[in-house]
């Protein structure tokens, strides 16, 4: 048999013995998990907004399926803001160079957040020419919320 065609044939043999041994269970459940920190994150950042009746917090479940997890349910989170929706919508969690993502959608834009387990959750800034990410938090927030509204 052909050296190069032995060889794919070996790696391949080799790849799918180390993918059946991963516990996909575990990693959708650590996607769920980082997801629901990232939405307490928010509901902490916009508390009073919330309290003050000037932004409103919906979730709506909705059904993501991903090769060797399956189907699962995620959440939604829709903030009203004024006339205007921004929905953070999950992806999944087989992201490639990331451990999950999250669409923000507004009227206007759109953004994404990624998920690294040693990092937390990061804002893609710039993909070309290289990926540039920066971490999440109430200034990144605020910016992203600015790209992804209307004026």
């Amino acid at each position: 048999m052909n050296q190069t065609l032995t060889k794919l044939l070996e790696k391949k043999h080799t790849q799918s013995v180390s993918a059946a041994t991963l516990d996909w269970n575990e990693r959708r459940d650590k996607y769920l998990s980082a997801l629901s920190q990232l939405y307490k994150q928010i509901e902490s950042m916009l508390a009073e907004p919330v309290s003050q009746r000037t932004v409103a917090l919906r979730k709506f479940p909705k059904q993501l399926t991903e090769n060797y997890i399956g189907t699962y349910s995620a959440d939604d989170l829709i903030l009203v803001i004024g006339d205007e929706q921004v929905r953070f919508s999950p992806r999944g969690r087989n992201i490639a160079g990331a451990a999950g993502r999250v669409d923000v959608v507004g009227e206007r834009n759109e953004a994404v957040l990624l998920y690294q387990p040693d990092s937390g959750w990061a804002f893609v800034q710039t993909r070309q020419p290289a990926l540039r990410m920066v971490p999440f938090d109430e200034s990144t927030f605020a910016e992203v919320l600015q790209l992804v509204m209307r004026d």
